[in-house]
């Protein structure tokens, strides 16, 4: 093998030596190193293993590169433990070398060792990374998490937001034909609140590539006028299958909302979602839920709600990710007139840059249509939904795992009946963590939404 090597070399040499003297040829001699190298940009991976082993390093960087350049080998060939020990190695002389720190923890991600792998590419971050590195960095870290059977998550944001039960800048409307007079209850009314949302997961394994599900999430609008807050809670327990690029899962949803501390709907429902990583750049995700609702005093809304929300994302490159989500509900209601059908159109456009600042962009439209007139009015509703928000956030910022951003939100409400025609806009602040109990991240399933 050695012999082989050296042909290389030796042919080069004459190669070169003929073009200046054709009567002139040298042998040259290559050291153990100098093969492996060779045979490592050739793939011979084995060969070039036995050149390392018996290399004899003359100086302190040969010594650091042959046992950089055997971790490197050893874990091509699926022999982590014998890697880790090398790169071990290199940092108890040179714990600067953010490259070799980087490889042990992948040699610790290889073998299961959760907890280092994890400090080491924790502290790599604190460095000045190529982004695509700290992309890979911040993956690795999400696959240590999603592996473990633990979650829990956390956000609070103080926002603005109009009452949706007074929205209208009109003095007089027309019911039935006839006019009638507004009063200040129902004049355009805002507030400032908060918004907290916290969600805990557990997913056991219970084979290979089978996992539970058991969470609760929750969410709450707190204002200064208690008659706005409105509280949300969602339990969901389920099964997760994995097929590799592809997940399906299937479980069961309880939840319940009170508004103005009074009880105010509890809903049971069942709902399937697969994932599929088409390609390294697209992803697709198609969930599907299926509940039925039961109003605590209105009664005659009481029904099922069938929602359909795909979703493409689309990675242009490691900065630039855009999404885009088509959504079809059908809500039923005892009530032929609040019966509807809600379709529409959500665009999610994220760029990160080299300085660390990210900017998001997320347009929406939405048109809603009821199933029978209005009965005071005497025409079916028609509503159309404009959202737009667009959100920034810097890396600077982060501490402690807690992530900082800020978002300018949009909203206007088109309606064929004129008091339901509003505008909202506001700046948000949001500040949020996930706590790696030791699982992937969860997002609240609730939704504090006023009906």
């Amino acid at each position: 093998m050695r012999a082989a090597a050296a042909i290389i070399f030796l042919f080069a040499a004459a190669v070169h030596a003929d073009s200046d003297n054709p009567s002139t040829s040298a042998d040259i001699e290559i050291t153990d190193l100098q093969a492996a190298r060779l045979l490592i940009a050739a793939d011979r991976l084995r060969d070039a293993h036995v050149f390392l082993e018996r290399a004899r390093p003359q100086n302190e960087e040969e010594w650091t590169e042959r046992l950089f350049l055997l971790g490197r080998i050893e874990m091509r060939l699926g022999m982590p433990q014998n890697a880790a020990e090398r790169f071990e190695a290199i940092l108890e002389r040179r714990p600067d070398l953010t490259r070799v720190q980087l490889e042990l923890a992948a040699a610790y991600y290889a073998l299961g060792i959760d907890k280092k792998a994890k400090l080491h590419f924790k502290t790599s971050l604190t460095e000045n990374l190529p982004l695509s590195v700290e992309s890979a960095v911040v993956e690795f870290l999400r696959q240590i998490d999603a592996r473990k059977p633990w979650s829990a998550s956390f956000s609070f944001s103080v926002l603005p937001e109009s009452n949706t039960l007074r929205r209208s800048d009109l003095k007089v409307v027309s019911i039935g034909g006839l006019p009638f007079q507004l009063d200040q209850d129902s004049r355009p009314s805002s507030g400032v609140g908060g918004l907290v949302s916290a969600g805990v997961s557990h997913s056991p394994n219970i084979s290979s590539n089978l996992r539970g599900l058991l969470a609760i999430s929750g969410a709450a609008k707190i204002y200064e006028r208690s008659e706005w807050n409105d509280v949300t809670v969602a339990a969901d327990i389920g099964l997760s299958h994995h097929y590799g690029r592809r997940s399906l899962s299937e479980g069961f949803r309880f939840g319940w909302q009170w508004i103005g501390g009074e009880r105010f709907r509890q809903s049971l429902g069942i709902w399937t979602q697969m994932r599929w990583q088409l390609s390294r750049s697209v992803e697709f995700e198609f969930p599907i839920s299926v509940e039925y609702r039961k109003y605590d005093t209105q009664t005659y809304r009481d029904g099922s709600q069938i929602s359909f929300a795909p979703r493409f994302n689309f990675a242009i490159n490691d900065r630039t990710l855009i999404g885009v989500e088509p959504k079809v509900e059908l809500i039923g209601a005892k009530s032929a007139h609040h019966q509807m059908q809600v379709v529409g159109i959500g665009f999610g456009f994220n760029k990160s840059f080299e300085s660390g600042l990210s900017i998001a962009l997320n347009p929406s439209f939405h048109r809603k249509r009821h199933a029978a007139k209005d009965p005071l009015f005497g025409v079916r509703r028609l509503d159309k939904q404009f959202i737009f928000s667009v959100g920034f956030s810097h890396r600077a910022l982060r501490h402690r795992g807690f992530v900082p951003a800020f978002s300018y939100v949009y909203e206007r409400n088109q309606s064929n009946i004129p008091v339901n025609e509003y505008r909202n806009q506001g700046l948000n602040i949001n500040i949020s963590r996930v706590f790696w109990i030791s699982s992937e991240s969860i997002q609240p399933k609730a939704d504090p939404t006023p009906s």
